[in-house]
């Protein structure tokens, strides 16, 4: 590695040989100048003593999902699905702080009807069912003890995700969450029980739980999942047969949630397939809404309602009826899901792509029904009830100056917006790109990414494999594109975005805000310019800031050239340190750096010096 101005180098976060792509250390850290983390840990809360379990009927623990099961006594026509008509709601309520969740019951075998319930309080829980069309299941009583939660996963320590009215996803106890998520759409097609068709050498006992677990080793959150090819369907109505496709989907979600993440998980199809029936029968959409809810809102859960709500809506189609901004039968469905969701996690639907449809229309470049606009525009709440975060789907440049335009247009709004789809790692990129585009989403204020490689966002498929694609820099070929999940598993790029939230674990990032291209706290240096007058051999980087206390700069063109660091504090020394996205190691510039320049603005600056190499780089730095 190249030394810039010391021949110390430091390996903080990692020791990763050369081709070697291991996890970075728990026990590593950036240097700070004073040895501290920026962050403050705040002094642990007294584990309360546990509940006798003699004394209740069920015990739990905190935000940990379990089951009660309710018999109907009444004579019900089963084989077709008469049962589904059953409205029946459970009423809990923490006997010690009066805090009451109305949860609803789902459908789940013959005449059984089942709840599950989350208790989001420590202490003893009394319930009552109300069911007007059952009287065998109506005001039947009982009690649920719910310890604290001894375990290690954060999900459950922290409580369940919400948007809190921040720009960025915090657990229920307010702590913040770093969105990393791996893109399934086809996840009920991954086995389950088996290895199945492309495990390679492997050695997977279960293809989707092996996936899952990787991630969780790799640093993922989120596992993003449409329902595409799942064992069950509703757009021609609720079948008796569904009842064991639901329960096999069960599995998955049991499964992500033991495994700690957050399952992004989108309600019934691609939304090409919202049939006639759901749309033209509010009473079976908000009917399926419910059981959708009832069925898995008790895991830590966010609802997406389907892949491309906005523009595929907005467009004149052959194989739907034409549905705009005014009427888009997904402003029902988010409506019905948060109506019946008594835990309020986030929901949004998984927009177009930023080309054609953002917030307000702003950056795109099609002028389709709407003008652009998201079908969730709105300020007015009674208007697209339940909707508070944004599913983008933004694939930004990788050789010039990523457009501002529209990372602004979200970062403006109210509501947390989450990269939520870009480009897929040997689809429509490379590793490069793959982890690139996860750091100019977080530092363009869209604190999430969702990360994607092939074979595996959409399990056994053809799609675009038969084409070349390029994403600006590489070219990736048909035959880069003949890779099987076991394969793409180990991509170095899953790794890589991994060490992406090693590096911004040891930050508030949080309180990082962009720069976008004001060019306040960092402007960068131009190159030679080009017969059009441009520069390329600039500097392409994304910026963010808290103030002048910390500067994180990513830059990711071909070119050694940096720039210079704007409005600093000129009677502060600063600490600084390259981080290297490919590897997780650290290289220390200086840890006594101070303001050498002036900015274009007239304020202190500091000239940063030129990138290790010519690959993409980031630079850290720190007031001490």
């Amino acid at each position: 590695m190249k030394k810039i101005f010391t021949p110390l180098l430091i390996s903080l976060l990692c020791i990763v040989m050369a081709f070697s792509f291991t996890a970075c250390k728990d026990n590593d850290s950036p240097n700070t100048g004073d040895g501290n983390s920026t962050t403050d840990t705040p002094a642990p809360t007294p584990t309360p003593e546990d509940i006798d379990p003699s004394t209740v009927d069920i015990i739990t623990e905190t935000w940990v999902a379990t089951e009660i099961n309710f018999e109907s006594q009444k004579e019900y026509n089963y084989r077709k699905a008469e049962p589904l008509d059953v409205i029946m709601d459970v009423v809990f309520t923490n006997r010690n702080t009066g805090t009451s969740l109305t949860i609803p019951t789902f459908w789940s075998d013959d005449v059984t009807f089942t709840v599950r319930f989350a208790p989001t309080e420590y202490g003893v829980w009394d319930y009552k069912t109300v069911c007007e069309t059952d009287d065998s299941l109506n005001g039947l009583t009982g009690t649920v003890g719910a310890n604290a939660y001894k375990g290690d996963l954060d999900i459950y320590k922290h409580g369940f995700v919400t948007t809190n009215g921040s720009k960025y996803f915090v657990y229920a106890d307010g702590t913040p969450f770093f969105y990393l998520g791996d893109t399934h759409w086809n996840m009920f097609a991954e086995d389950f029980d088996n290895p199945g068709t492309h495990a390679g050498d492997t050695g997977a006992s279960s293809h989707f739980k092996y996936i899952v677990d990787k991630r969780v080793s790799q640093g993922f959150t989120v596992y993003q999942s449409e329902p595409i090819g799942a064992p069950f369907s509703l757009n021609n109505g609720f079948q008796y047969t569904d009842l064991r496709g639901f329960r096999e989907a069960d599995g998955y979600f049991q499964y992500i949630a033991e495994k700690g993440l957050v399952h992004a998980n989108a309600q019934f199809f691609f939304a090409s397939d919202m049939s006639e029936k759901l749309a033209e029968d509010d009473a079976y959409l908000e009917q399926i809404a419910r059981y959708w809810v009832a069925r898995w809102g008790a895991y830590p859960v966010m609802w997406t309602l389907a892949q491309e709500i906005d523009n595929d809506f907005y467009s004149e189609r052959g194989d739907h009826p034409f549905w705009n901004y005014q009427n888009n039968p997904w402003v029902k469905v988010a409506e019905y899901i948060h109506k019946y969701d008594a835990y309020q996690h986030p929901l949004t639907g998984h927009q177009e792509n930023t080309g054609a449809t953002t917030i307000t229309g702003a950056g795109t470049g099609n002028n389709k029904s709407g003008n652009g606009i998201s079908v969730f525009f709105s300020d007015d709440v009674s208007q697209r009830t339940g909707h508070n975060w944004w599913g983008v789907q933004w694939s930004p440049s990788l050789t010039s100056q990523a457009s501002s335009q529209v990372a602004k247009d979200y970062w403006n709004s109210s509501k947390v917006a989450i990269n939520y789809e870009s480009r897929y790692c040997y689809l429509w990129t490379k590793n490069f790109g793959a982890r690139a585009q996860g750091w100019i989403s977080y530092l363009s204020g869209m604190y999430g990414y969702g990360y994607g490689a092939i074979d595996i966002w959409l399990y056994k498929s053809t799609y675009n494999i038969d084409e070349e694609s390029n994403d600006g820099i590489e070219t990736i070929t048909k035959d880069d594109k003949k890779v099987e999940w076991s394969e793409s598993i180990e991509f170095e790029s899953g790794y890589q975005v991994g060490y992406m939230k090693q590096f911004f674990s040891y930050l508030d990032w949080w309180k990082l805000i962009p720069d976008f291209n004001d060019q306040v706290y960092f402007n960068p240096d131009r190159g030679v310019p080009g017969d059009n007058g441009n520069y390329p051999t600039s500097a392409i980087y994304t910026c963010a800031t808290d103030g002048n206390n910390t500067y994180v700069v990513y830059f990711y063109n071909k070119t050694t050239r940096t720039g210079m660091l704007g409005n600093m504090d000129a009677n502060a020394t600063y600490t600084a340190q390259w981080f290297n996205p490919r590897t997780c190691q650290y290289e220390l510039i200086s840890q006594e750096i101070k303001a050498n320049a002036t900015d274009k603005n007239g304020a202190p600056g500091y000239q940063l010096p030129d990138k290790p190499d010519t690959e993409d780089w980031v630079v850290l730095v720190t007031k001490n």
